[in-house]
């Protein structure tokens, strides 16, 4: 039987019709990118990764992976767009890489995810009372308070971990005030390590010198002093960083504190074309160090093992924050995510 041109054109239009539901369905199905978050191994940073986390899988539909890493490996593999996001990027400990990268247009900074990340040298409060210690310069009489269990000729410094830009930084820093010779220098393998040193000996009431920083569970669960060093400028930074990367500069004639900067998130450059959404959310995306804290307190408190948990808490006890970060759609996703658990 022959169909006249009229029936031709009916019969496409509704082939047509029952074809755009399924092309639809294919479309909406089409497998996302993975986004890929840097894990350089420490408490609010898993905080960050995993709010994160569950925010763009709820809400956007990507698969998230959190990649452990150290530090020189964040810098490699973000400006290579390996990986996408580095949500606190620190760069005022790597000024360097951070400038280049910046202007070659590998990277973006997308903004503070909390405000003020301070960085210092601490010691239990009552050490501090007790011993009249007040400066990092006191310190250089005091060094058998702080004695080193493996070799009693000098104290200990708890330094922050291997492969951390922070870790040589500090070493540069007691160096120039002139702690190494009263003191040995020992960078823990881990997060966990370098927790356990710090919280192990206030838990004994013990005396500890160590550097640490700030969202942290570990600075809000006991009493800190914080060491008074000579106010951070330009030069003197400049001075510390040429020092970190050319050992023959050192010892330098002088040292300062970190310099309090909001801590940023920095993102591969391709990000805002792979997945538009998520580029928009971390733009957006502001914690708060009173949130952290607590969020972290909370954790530590509840012996949390998958940071997943925190991030529920997070969600569950500070919508006011979250919700400001996206559309009312988007976050009745989440909300929806939160509500399956």
């Amino acid at each position: 039987m022959k169909l006249g041109s009229y029936h031709w054109k009916g019969y496409l239009i509704a082939l047509a019709l029952l074809l755009v539901p399924l092309v639809a369905a294919a479309c909406s199905d089409e497998e996302k990118p993975t986004i890929k978050l840097a894990d350089t191994q420490f408490e609010s940073l898993w905080i960050n990764n995993a709010v994160a986390k569950f925010v763009i899988e709820s809400a956007y539909g990507y698969p998230v992976e959190t990649v452990e890493m150290t530090t020189v490996i964040f810098q490699a593999t973000l400006a290579a767009g390996e990986i996408d996001l580095m949500l606190e990027g620190w760069e005022q400990n790597m000024p360097d890489w951070y400038s280049e990268e910046i202007d070659n247009g590998n990277i973006e900074n997308l903004g503070p995810i909390y405000e003020g990340g301070p960085q210092f040298f601490v010691i239990p409060t009552w050490v501090h009372d007790q011993h009249g210690i007040n400066t990092v310069a006191d310190m250089k009489d005091k060094w058998e308070l702080f004695k080193d269990p493996e070799d009693g000729s000098k104290g200990l410094f708890i330094n922050c971990i291997i492969g951390w830009q922070c870790a040589e930084i500090n070493t540069v820093k007691l160096e120039a005030y002139g702690l190494d010779a009263s003191y040995n220098i020992m960078s823990p393998g881990s997060a966990a390590a370098l927790d356990a040193g710090l919280a192990g000996a206030q838990k004994k009431s013990e005396p500890v010198f160590g550097y640490y920083w700030a969202p942290t569970a570990l600075i809000g669960a006991y009493d800190w002093y914080i060491l008074e060093e000579p106010e951070y400028n330009d030069a003197c930074w400049a001075d510390i960083t040429a020092a970190r990367e050319d050992k023959s500069l050192r010892p330098i004639g002088a040292a300062c504190a970190y310099e309090t900067l909001p801590t940023n998130s920095l993102a591969w450059s391709g990000l805002k074309d792979k997945a538009p959404e998520v580029h928009e959310l971390i733009n957006n995306m502001n914690m708060g160090v009173d949130a952290l804290n607590k969020t972290a307190a909370w954790s530590q408190d509840n012996n949390v093992q998958d940071y997943q948990d925190a991030a529920v808490y997070f969600l569950e006890n500070f919508e006011d924050k979250w919700t400001s970060w996206m559309s009312s759609g988007d976050t009745k996703k989440v909300k929806d995510a939160l509500s399956e658990l």
